[in-house]
Parts: structure tokens; C-alpha cells; sequence
């Protein structure tokens, strides 16, 4: 009987798509505290995702701005800020916020350099300035920073990440600003920074609350002393 109950348990917690193991738990804070650092990899990545976000915009082109989408590494950074939120880890989300600042700086930057050097012209990609835009944009953030975050812990659906990519909308708002700020736009710039806000609060809050019912913060110990031993 004890070997039966034990089957069953061991079952119906398989069966739990928000069953993680403390191991499980381990391995994806250790992936996105690694896929979260500051290196050349990320900036080199994120600068080729902005020149090419920018330069679709530029060119009223949807399927150039995906495919810059695909390429941007922010997605990653801000589920790691939900990990630190989740599990109270202070350094996490320090190191994070920097690095997010700095990518913040680098789209804004170079997708107004490229509107210098090739003209913004009138591009196509205004987005609906309504309350109703608004909530539809954070409530597409909320469920893809959910689903990023469920895929990052679920290994075998990880598949799902680069639609997740296309879903939200991180670097073109900000490549908006940047393309705003050098025609001295400044209303539009900041509502374009605006939506992205909107968006970078819905994929936290959305990770936040799978990493919360997932139990995350039962391994916060164990998570706290990896991220002090590097």
C-alpha cells in the first residue's frame, strides 16, 4: 500500500504542469542568471536586433522589425528580474536593472542614428494611442511573460520561445524613441516609451506570478549562495 500511495504521488505531481522539482528549480535560475550577464554576446545581439528593428521601421517593413524581434536577447533579463522578485533576491534584480538601463540607452541610441543617417520619413508603425491599446498591449505582455517563463522551466516546450519573441513588443518602441527623438518628436517618444514600459511591467508580473506558483522561493537559499559564489 505505502508503495502504491507513493506511485500515485509521484504521478499526480508529474501530472502538474506547475510541478517543478527543486532541481528543476536550480537549473533554470542557474540558465537565466548565465543568459542574463552582461557580456559581448548580449550587447553584440542586442545592437544587430536594434539596427535591424530600426531599419524595418524605417522601411515600413513588418517582416524586417520580426525578424529583429527574434534576434534581441531582452526577453531573458526580465525574467530574471520576475526570478529576483520571486525568490527576494536583491542582486539579482540590481544587476539586471543595470543591464536593462544599458540596453535601454543602446536601442535608443543607434535606432536614432540610423533615423540621422537614412531619414525617418513617415513610418507606418504608429502605435493606436488609446486606453483600449494600452491594456491589449500589457495584457499580451502579461501571458508572454508568463509563457517565456513556463517555457524556461519546462524544457521540453522551450521550442516556444522565439514565437514568444515576436508576441511581445520590447525593442520596437524603443527603436520608435529613438526615431522620434531625432526628428525632436518628443510626444510621440514618449508615449512609444510608454507602451514599452507597459510591456516591460506585463512580462515581469506575468514571470512573477509562474515563478511564484511554481514555488521558486522554496529554493531561494540555494539560489542566493550560486549567485554569491559568482
Amino acid at each position: 500500500m505505502p508503495e502504491e500511495t507513493l506511485k500515485k504521488a509521484a504521478s499526480s505531481s508529474n501530472d502538474n504542469p506547475l510541478s517543478v522539482t527543486s532541481t528543476e528549480q536550480y537549473r533554470t535560475a542557474g540558465d537565466l542568471i548565465e543568459h542574463s550577464r552582461p557580456n559581448a554576446t548580449y550587447f553584440i545581439l542586442l545592437a544587430i536586433s536594434s539596427i535591424i528593428v530600426a531599419a524595418g521601421l524605417l522601411l515600413n517593413n513588418a517582416a524586417i522589425v520580426i525578424g529583429g524581434m527574434l534576434v534581441a536577447p531582452v526577453l531573458t533579463p526580465l525574467l530574471a528580474i520576475g526570478l529576483g522578485l520571486a525568490i527576494g533576491e536583491i542582486t539579482i534584480m540590481r544587476d539586471t536593472g543595470f543591464l536593462l538601463l544599458k540596453s535601454l540607452l543602446i536601442v535608443i541610441g543607434l535606432s536614432g542614428i540610423m533615423a540621422i543617417l537614412f531619414g525617418a520619413g513617415q513610418t507606418g508603425f504608429n502605435i493606436e494611442n488609446d486606453v483600449r491599446a494600452a491594456i491589449l498591449y500589457f495584457i499580451v505582455a502579461l501571458a508572454s511573460g508568463a509563457a517565456a517563463t513556463f517555457a524556461w522551466t519546462r524544457k521540453e516546450i522551450s521550442d516556444v520561445l522565439p514565437g514568444i519573441a515576436i508576441a511581445v513588443s520590447l525593442v520596437p518602441p524603443l527603436s520608435l524613441v529613438g526615431i522620434w527623438i531625432s526628428q525632436l518628436n518628443f510626444g510621440a517618444a514618449r508615449f512609444d516609451f510608454s507602451v514599452f514600459l507597459l510591456n516591460l511591467f506585463g512580462i515581469v508580473i506575468g514571470s512573477l506570478v509562474i515563478f511564484t506558483l511554481q514555488r521558486f522561493y522554496k529554493s531561494s537559499e540555494r539560489i542566493h549562495k550560486k549567485v554569491m559564489s559568482e
